[in-house]
């Protein structure tokens, strides 16, 4: 099961929780104040192949989220 990221709209507090795809929008319950206030946020990853990272544009680009990219190439 993926893991959802979350954050609170009572109390700010940032959690994840192991989910079914199903409940991945269901409420969540802040383990802090244990509201059901919460939202889910967008996570980010980095995938790899061949021990290449297929997300990372490198360190001197930052206008691009990977894959095509005019500026730096990738």
């Amino acid at each position: 099961m993926p893991i959802y990221e979350y954050q609170c709209q009572q109390c700010g507090t940032h959690f994840e929780l192991i989910r079914a795809y199903s409940q991945a929008d269901s409420p969540a319950q802040c383990p802090r104040c244990t509201s059901i206030e919460t939202k889910r946020k967008l996570s980010k990853v980095n995938a790899f192949s061949n021990g290449k990272s297929l997300t990372d544009s490198g360190p001197s680009c930052g206008s691009c989220s990977g894959g095509s990219c005019s500026t730096c190439g990738s």
